[in-house]
């Protein structure tokens, strides 16, 4: 159950990030705030009179934003979910502490999604990311990042998307999205 899910809509998937990718978000922060912190207690070998106090201060900076940076990282991957359904796809993506963003796409007025990585390692680990494009040219696509086996979800949004406008009535027997390799789903 999601927020806005109307009564009788079906959830055919519900789409996280993979947790390489916040993992790796993670080892990105740390080792931005090591460098940082590192070049700090240099600069405190260059002043001997305030070093003590610098070198008290970077590590005081060091935890807070370590704590800071790694709660923050853990809500915003926590709160932030696709859900795929027999109406739409429906993206949420926490933005802020406080600010949620919402984004919709009927499958009526989708076109056709798209399947990508952004290099070769996310390549050989099956995670990219997916793009629903909308028909009309001022409307927003979907897109969802950070995703396992992605190119077999781009299929499924192609599937579902050929089903809602060729055969309609066809939508209620479309079995949920398994992010499983093929022979592995049952």
């Amino acid at each position: 159950m999601f927020d806005g899910q109307q009564s009788d809509e079906k959830i055919l998937a519900e789409i996280r990030p993979h947790i390489y990718s916040e993992i790796f978000a993670f080892v990105k922060v740390i080792l931005i705030l090591l460098i940082f912190y590192l070049v700090l207690l240099s600069i405190s070998t260059l002043i001997p009179v305030v070093s003590g106090v610098i070198r008290l201060l970077s590590t005081v900076f060091l935890l807070i934003s370590l704590v800071g940076f790694v709660s923050w990282m853990i809500m915003a991957y926590n709160r932030s979910v696709t859900y795929i359904t027999d109406r739409r796809i429906m993206r949420f993506e926490q933005l802020s502490p406080i600010y949620k963003a919402k984004r919709a796409l009927f499958w009526k007025e989708a076109l056709k999604a798209k399947a990508y990585q952004t290099n070769i390692i996310w390549r050989m680990l099956k995670i990219g990311t997916v793009q629903v494009e909308p028909q009309a040219a001022d409307q927003e696509s979907v897109r969802i990042t950070d995703i396992y086996l992605f190119e077999d979800l781009a299929n499924y949004i192609d599937k579902i998307i050929y089903i809602i406008k060729n055969k309609p009535q066809d939508i209620s027997t479309l079995r949920s999205f398994i992010p499983k390799f093929k022979g592995m789903r049952d």
